[in-house]
């Protein structure tokens, strides 16, 4: 008996008294009933799909889609694959949630400063903005803005300013450039990268200088400077060389009979729905997000750079924010992924985004592999967000 409690002690303790011992036991024990349970998930639906003959299977993927897909960015005929109108469809989820991450973040950042800001009307109206949008449902707001964009005049009638843009109930057009060649806008394009590479060492040189020696030298403006600067040059020496400019601006304007705009770029009435409504919704998240982020700095840090003679936007930029940003990135990954699953909805406002056309490929493909094929797309959109999040959230924690 006292050899079998010397083997059932650990550290001196009893093993159904140790703490971790009984931790581990736990998560042991609940991994081998998760296990358990997805394995009898899968065997069931598995069982299911074979007794009624359910079809299952990736075949499909091969075959000729032969449905049209209203909006697409890719190139795209009705004869392509079910693989590659997935990718289509994909695509256009990638852009929106891009795009609307972006255009988000930077309407977000400016709420949030202006909800802080001392002036009484412009931190009220903030107020409304964020009080409002992010307690109205988005599908409602989606509605509004599609009502909204269905009751601009149609193409014919539509709204034209400059004659370079054009507004109506199809979307909107404005120029765009576009490459006059292939080798003058690849060689362009290289050197733009050579460029913006040349202004981030200049920003991190003059912003090194400052702090070693104090002299204000203006590291974001004179990076941007010599961006612009060798962009220029090169833009410059291609046009000598080829003859003509590595892009041109291709300018809309309305053809045939019915005044069908071509040329340009066009953002259709479903993909400018889609784009406002979640911009203007998760902004309203990300705005609260930056003013708690802005708060959460101790108020003798902004005392104190003003004290040394910072303007307050240069302290809100130089010494606030930074540090704000620890705080912010959590929480922003987490509405960045919210815009992402919220794009799903394209569907509801004439959108062809990935679920949209999921959905339509489930009238003559197994409906099973498609909705696998969809939720593992958006796993992995989502995991990216985080990768990126915390990438940064990781480089800000050591090095900011």
């Amino acid at each position: 008996m006292a050899v079998l409690r010397q083997y059932l002690t650990y550290q001196g303790i009893p093993v159904w008294r140790h703490a971790l011992i009984i931790q581990w036991a736990a998560q042991i024990a609940s991994a081998i009933l998760v296990v358990a349970l997805v394995m009898w998930f899968f065997g069931n639906m598995a069982f299911a799909i074979d007794d009624r003959e359910i079809p299952f299977g990736f075949s499909f993927l091969s075959r000729e889609y032969q449905t049209p897909i209203g909006e697409h960015i890719l190139p795209y005929e009705s004869s392509d694959t079910f693989l590659y109108a997935l990718v289509v469809a994909a695509t256009n989820t990638v852009v929106v949630a891009v795009a609307g991450v972006i255009l988000a973040t930077l309407l977000g950042i400016f709420i949030g400063v202006c909800r802080l800001s001392p002036n009484w009307i412009v931190a009220r109206l903030a107020t409304v903005y964020i009080e409002f949008f992010r307690n109205v449902p988005l599908l409602v707001q989606l509605f509004f803005w599609f009502y909204i964009i269905l009751a601009l005049p149609t193409v014919r009638e539509g709204y034209v300013i400059a004659d370079l843009f054009y507004v109506n109930n199809a979307g909107i057009s404005f120029p765009s450039p576009t490459a006059s060649g292939a080798a003058p806008a690849l060689v362009w394009l290289a050197l733009a990268v050579v460029a913006v590479v040349a202004g981030v060492i200049v920003h991190h040189r003059l912003v090194r200088r400052e702090e070693e020696t104090g002299r204000q030298s203006y590291p974001f403006v004179v990076g941007c400077a010599t961006t612009v600067g060798v962009a220029a040059v090169g833009w410059l020496v291609l046009s000598g060389i080829f003859g003509e400019a590595p892009f041109a601006v291709s300018t809309p304007a309305p053809q045939g009979r019915f005044g069908r705009i071509d040329g340009g770029v066009t953002i259709r009435a479903g993909m400018l729905v889609m784009l406002i409504g979640l911009v203007i919704y998760t902004a309203s998240f990300i705005a609260e997000i930056v003013r708690a982020g802005i708060q959460s700095v101790g108020r003798g840090q902004t005392e104190a750079a003003r004290a040394l003679g910072l303007s307050p936007m240069n302290t809100l930029r130089q010494v606030t924010f930074p540090q704000a940003l620890r705080v912010i990135i959590p929480p922003w990954i987490s509405q960045c992924l919210n815009l992402t699953k919220n794009s799903s909805l394209g569907g509801v406002v004439g959108y062809t985004d990935l679920t949209n056309v999921a959905i339509t490929m489930t009238q003559t493909a197994p409906a099973i592999n498609i909705f696998l094929m969809l939720m593992a797309a958006y796993l992995a959109m989502s995991l990216t967000w985080s990768l990126i999040g915390n990438l940064y959230n990781r480089h800000i924690r050591f090095t900011g």
